[in-house]
């Protein structure tokens, strides 16, 4: 109660704003020229065998045939969802973090598939904090209207067909910056069947609560010693779709931010930056610990000498003034140079796409000189691998031949840099290869797409009291702009009133 007697409105903790997926799905099939596009990955045969759409890959061939019924109609929507946080406020210094959960029709070509305009926009996750593992608290509204599409569909009209018919959909897999961690040894594919079985003792309580947390330890821990799986946290609540389970990939490594982390332990370990580097002391007492490389050994005083492949600072000075100098094409890249400071001899804000145009086409170039040749070939290899996982083309037939190339240069890799080097990212490259056999093209499974959709977001962020309201209202009405006329523009626009306007007919004439 307020001091004057009335009763004040009561503010809600968090408010989920999700927009139903069937008009979305359905309004798909309304222009004549997209409900055409929506059976493009049917009518459009694939003549040479190579992989360029999803429709390509082992996951998507498999999936047709285990669920005839669903294949029959090329029209039904295959879907890729993805997610990830976002500071509303731009550079203001806050730890505010939105989650939308954006969702991407694969049915469509390759020129328009992962265009922001195909994207869906399903639900807007509040914030301050990030949701983290009560994710599927806040996903229960989209499951159930995915799951209602797989079960029984809707009705829908082909605007090109000019027919009414019954539209299901199905979700794919899951796109998400977080690769998950490995505390075990090299782990073995399962199918969905094996993880359900795996997950059948796993319960999780949501919240955020101390008391919940203490019990979501105590629980966790006890089914680490019953199943001896400790990997599992929770049953993912995409398990309640009923094909889930029988999917081949569920969720996506993400090759963005895993290329970004390989290319930072390179260039800050053979620039051997403090703070940064991956050959420092602690990983030289590896060495020493594990009994090999006694030469790399530090002495009593913690000092040790440099490897083959630290720089000098000439060697520094020449590698850092090639990617200074180097000019690339309007759009190709964001201008590397603004990261690059030859005073201090140090690489710093480098963003996934400059990480990106490093790896796989200045690295290669600019270590050729500078490096001992047993430690660029090396590097240059591993470039080449990431070039090759990129293409936007690819031959199923060459995918054992690169998983060998990718385990040969991991062993070489090993041969040279330091354990410490090898942290879960590296690892990850190993994996990469067996996700483009079951997924096919990276392009429409990682992250730089839906980063570039998050940025578009922000610009719909006007009441900085509600960012959320401030995004669904823009998404559903557009954003607004403001801009001022010059004379001539004002006086253009005062003639074409005057000249189309009914209200000044009757005095023209």
């Amino acid at each position: 109660m307020s001091s004057g007697g009335k009763k004040r409105k009561k503010k809600p903790v968090k408010v989920l704003r999700y927009f139903p997926l069937k008009p979305r799905l359905q309004r798909l099939f309304m222009s004549s020229k997209t409900a055409e596009h929506m059976r493009w990955h049917s009518v459009d045969s694939n003549k040479d065998g190579l992989i360029r759409h999803p429709r390509d890959s082992e996951a998507w061939k498999r999936f047709d045939e285990t669920h005839l019924e669903f294949a029959s109609d090329p029209r039904n929507v295959r879907l890729g969802l993805a997610s990830d946080g976002f500071n509303p406020f731009r550079t203001l210094s806050t730890n505010y973090s939105i989650w939308p959960v954006i969702l991407i029709p694969y049915n469509l070509p390759p020129w328009m598939c992962m265009k922001q305009t195909s994207f869906i926009l399903s639900m807007i996750i509040p914030g301050k904090q990030m949701p983290g593992n009560d994710i599927d608290v806040y996903l229960q509204p989209l499951i159930k209207d995915l799951k209602d599409l797989w079960d029984g569909g809707v009705d829908t009209f082909d605007a090109s067909l000019n027919q009414m018919f019954n539209m299901r959909a199905a979700l794919m897999w899951t796109i998400s910056d977080f690769p998950g961690l490995e505390f075990r040894n090299p782990p073995v594919a399962l199918l969905g069947l094996e993880i359900c079985k795996q997950l059948e003792n796993v319960h999780v309580t949501f919240g955020k609560g101390m008391e919940v947390e203490d019990n979501r330890k105590r629980t966790h821990q006890k089914n680490n010693v019953e199943s001896g799986c400790q990997q599992w946290r929770k049953k993912s609540i995409f398990f309640q779709l009923p094909y889930w389970e029988y999917n081949l990939l569920h969720h996506n490594l993400d090759v963005m931010h895993i290329e970004k982390n390989v290319c930072d332990n390179v260039l800050y370990t053979i620039l051997n930056e403090s703070g940064k580097t991956k050959d420092n002391l602690n990983a030289r007492k590896d060495l020493k610990e594990m009994g090999v490389r006694s030469d790399l050994w530090p002495n009593e005083n913690g000092q040790y000498r440099p490897t083959l492949f630290t720089m000098s600072n000439a060697q520094k000075d020449v590698f850092l003034t090639t990617l200074k100098n180097v000019l690339v094409p309007d759009g190709y890249s964001s201008n590397i140079a603004r990261c690059i400071d030859l005073k201090h001899r140090k690489i710093f804000g480098l963003k996934s796409h400059d990480s990106h145009i490093l790896m796989e086409q200045l690295l290669p170039i600019s270590i050729r000189n500078v490096l001992p040749n047993q430690v660029s070939a090396i590097l240059v290899d591993l470039c080449s691998i990431f070039r090759q996982i990129c293409g936007k083309v690819l031959n199923p037939l060459d995918f054992d031949k690169l998983q060998r190339r990718v385990i040969l240069t991991q062993c070489h890799m090993e041969m040279l840099f330091p354990p410490g080097f090898f942290t879960v990212m590296v690892h990850l490259v190993v994996h990469l290869v067996n996700e483009l056999k079951l997924g096919g093209l990276v392009h429409y499974r990682w992250m730089y797409p839906i980063e570039r959709y998050l940025g578009h977001l922000k610009s719909y962020v006007r009441n900085r009291a509600q960012p959320e309201g401030s995004i669904a209202e823009g998404k559903s009405v557009g954003s607004t702009s403001y801009f001022n006329l010059t004379h001539i523009e004002k006086r253009q626009a005062h003639r074409y009133v005057l000249m189309n306007s009914e209200l000044v007919d009757r005095f023209v004439k």
